[in-house]
């Protein structure tokens, strides 16, 4: 069912779910966003589900980064080179999870994933796209699908 035809995408749902009230691991976060959802752009996502996962990205591409570039250091151009590349490559492996979890956690709020290109516009794209992060999601059934559980 395309998601803007038909009777639930145009009125909220009440569901015998509730929001989460306890937040989820860490080590859980990842585990999701990596194995489980790593091109998954639909469905929704908790807060504590996209802020551990995104702690973790900034936390681990950044010592990987660091090392890489280090070691690299010690090897002339080449190196340099080659650090660079996998660097690089370490970058692009984490940016295709930290955009599904993205967009679901921008669902869990209802707006759509293509809100995230607002961050395009300093400042004020910033602040929006932080304060949609940051808000807690809805309470019903949207036209994303069910509410995300932290129970896992």
């Amino acid at each position: 069912m395309a998601r803007d035809s038909g009777y639930l995408s145009k009125f909220p749902v009440k569901s015998s779910q509730t929001r989460p009230t306890n937040v989820m691991k860490p080590s859980v976060a990842v585990e999701i966003c990596f194995q489980e959802k790593y091109f998954d752009f639909n469905g929704r996502s908790s807060r504590s589900e996209f802020w551990f996962f995104l702690t973790f990205n900034i936390l681990f591409a950044a010592i990987i980064n660091t090392v890489l570039l280090y070691v690299g250091s010690f090897f002339g151009y080449w190196g340099g080179l080659i650090s660079s590349i996998l660097s690089l490559t370490v970058g692009l492996l984490f940016f295709i999870p930290l955009m599904a979890v993205s967009a679901r956690r921008l669902h869990d709020v209802g707006k759509s994933g293509w809100y995230a290109l607002i961050g395009l516009i300093p400042i004020l794209g910033w602040y929006l796209l932080i304060k949609a992060y940051v808000d807690e999601g809805e309470t019903t059934i949207n036209s994303y699908g069910r509410l995300p559980n932290n129970d896992v």
